[in-house]
């Protein structure tokens, strides 16, 4: 055992928890968890790799069949990872899953009767007056979709009733959620950039379970930016992984916040429009731990927080789907402006623009 080794042998040898020391890309040292856990859970190098670029006490990894909380510390010659594990995530039974049919059917009975008033408005010349009421009415059912949404996503990940898999192109799915999202956040006073090293990735996997995924990310960003502040969006492909993050420039997360954010927790009754349901993140990090990938999540020390999904590249077993809209349950509004409903202001649901 060479000077390097043994030091840190001696450091941490009798830690209960695993640690391991990256250096030039390899495992250089383990204690006897940490040689457990990688040669049992079958960790690949490039995730420990991915992990490692972003040191503090901000992050939650599902490796194996087990959760951890992992801590980076640069160190001379490389960096060292501390595992500890953490409970069993329990599965959360949102408190209003149970009247999530109910809920869509008098949404969709509400539409109905809103276009109707329109269009009587429309006919006797008396739309203008109305506009901004029946937009602000509309803003109001997209939250509730939103909220609704959210819980038949988690009662499905309970279920585990999952979509089908399938090829598809990750770039393009990036791309066309970050070109709304850019004008769609310019309403709410967020300046949303989108940058991305590649232009196309053929990816296998749930199509519908990645977007709700991003869908969360960018929600998260946008709503901590806040008014006059700025997202970063990206998309970047290497070794095998595709890495997608979104930085924002608020005010950052509390260590305590950070501790629970992909807890599930849930308010104690139905929450209000604006309020969230604590259950974006929770189901974010769920799906990417399907697609056997790491969600991370980290504060800068000036303010902001960086979220980042580190997936594996799993080549579809066909050509993907070119322009496959898939199944659409939202009668063919933006799935982004469902999401940011509640940051938005009325302007952007007036009729016209919410179907550009």
């Amino acid at each position: 055992m060479d000077p390097i080794t043994s030091h840190l042998d001696r450091q941490f040898g009798s830690f209960p928890e695993p640690v391991i020391f990256l250096a030039d890309g390899q495992a250089v040292y383990s204690n006897e968890p940490g040689q457990l856990l990688l040669q049992t859970a079958g960790i690949p190098m490039d995730l420990l790799l991915a992990l490692a670029e972003h040191p503090g006490d901000a992050m939650e990894a599902t490796l194996g069949d087990a959760i951890y909380r992992v801590t980076v510390s640069p160190m001379d010659g490389g960096d060292l990872l501390v595992l500890r594990p953490l409970p069993a995530a329990m599965e959360k039974k949102h408190p209003f899953s149970n009247a999530v049919y109910r809920m869509r059917e008098c949404l969709s009975n509400f539409t109905a009767v809103q276009w109707r008033m329109k269009r009587v408005l429309e006919e006797n010349h008396l739309l203008d007056g109305f506009t901004q009421d029946l937009a602000s009415q509309s803003r109001l059912i997209f939250q509730m979709i939103r909220l609704t949404r959210q819980a038949e996503l988690t009662q499905e990940l309970n279920d585990k009733v999952f979509p089908r898999e399938e090829g598809f192109d990750l770039a393009m799915v990036c791309q066309g959620m970050a070109d709304e999202a850019i004008w769609l956040a310019d309403l709410a006073g967020v300046r949303f950039t989108y940058a991305s090293n590649v232009d196309h990735l053929a990816f296998q996997g749930s199509k519908s379970l990645l977007t709700q995924m991003l869908l969360a990310l960018v929600s998260n960003a946008v709503r901590a930016a806040g008014k006059d502040g700025e997202v970063e969006m990206k998309l970047h492909v290497e070794n095998g992984r595709c890495v997608v993050s979104l930085r924002d420039s608020g005010v950052g997360i509390s260590e305590d916040r950070l501790a629970t954010l992909f807890s599930g927790d849930a308010p104690e009754e139905v929450p209000r429009p604006g309020e969230g349901s604590g259950l974006g993140l929770y189901n974010a990090q769920r799906i990417v731990a399907l697609h056997g990938g790491v969600l991370v999540a980290q504060s800068g020390q000036d303010g902001g927080t960086c979220l980042v999904a580190s997936l594996p590249i799993v080549p579809p077993a066909s050509v993907p789907a070119r322009n496959n809209p898939g199944y659409d349950n939202l009668g063919g509004f933006s799935p982004v402006l469902i999401e940011l409903s509640d940051v938005l202001p009325w302007q952007a649901f007036v009729t016209g623009k919410s179907e550009e």
